[in-house]
């Protein structure tokens, strides 16, 4: 088996699995992000939640993706013990959509995670993928940061503990403000250090599906020249010639 199939991690799911998660991701994303960009009377979660921006989406991207998977037949949710979080499984990969910030890095294959304690640095670096690795990618020493307690994390970090079987990380990673959804990347992750690292991540595309009832617009279509393409035609009349004045000469 060459090195570029070890790395193509594709093959972890069924040809239908990939196409829904591929939907499903960005669409997901973009549901909570039309909500959250909105005042706290109006974003409208499922649980009657409100939360600012960032914990908005953090917490209302996993809801909006929860139905869009549960049709699969290997979906399942494992629940987080002590709290209300679920955790969203389609074989044995753990899809986890997580926020990267305004913009997505410049190296979208290594995204630093700040506020990481060490506890649980240790713990999701024992149990990260390491079987879709480029050997020598990533060998930059591990940068050091406050033990503080970032909440999405930890919900990943307690089911990694309580989970026996074997697990692959595939986070769905993404950048957004207010305004506007950014960059969508997801692939298999290995954390080193402070950071998250990926191996070949793939970008999703977000495309709008269609509003039921809606009718279907028709492109216009473009005149092959001038004075060409459909119009509305009318006779060409002759205005008869103005009778000659009296007297004239």
């Amino acid at each position: 088996m060459s090195d570029q199939e070890k790395l193509d991690w594709k093959s972890e799911f069924t040809g239908e699995e990939l196409q829904v998660l591929r939907s499903a991701l960005p669409q997901a994303v973009h549901a909570c992000q039309d909500r959250s960009a909105r005042a706290h009377t109006e974003y409208a979660d499922p649980d009657g939640h409100q939360y600012i921006y960032g914990n908005g989406m953090a917490r209302g991207v996993p809801k909006d993706l929860q139905p869009l998977l549960k049709d699969l037949s290997s979906y399942r949710e494992e629940s987080v013990s002590g709290t209300r979080r679920t955790l969203m499984f389609v074989g044995e990969a753990l899809v986890f959509p997580m926020r990267v910030g305004k913009k997505m890095p410049r190296n979208h294959r290594r995204i630093r995670l700040n506020y990481l304690p060490d506890g649980r640095r240790e713990l999701l670096r024992s149990t990260s993928n390491a079987k879709y690795r480029e050997a020598g990618l990533f060998e930059i020493p591990a940068a050091h940061t406050p033990d503080d307690e970032i909440a999405q994390l930890s919900d990943v970090v307690r089911m990694l503990r309580e989970f026996t079987g074997p697990v692959t990380l595939f986070p769905a990673y993404y950048s957004s403000t207010p305004f506007s959804v950014g960059t969508i990347f997801w692939g298999p992750a290995r954390l080193s250090g402070n950071y998250l690292e990926f191996t070949n991540p793939e970008r999703l595309t977000y495309q709008k599906a269609p509003t039921a009832g809606q009718p279907k617009q028709h492109k216009p279509r473009a005149a092959g020249g001038f004075a060409d393409g459909e119009r509305p035609r009318t006779q060409a009349k002759l205005r008869p010639r103005p009778e000659s004045r009296k007297g004239s000469s």
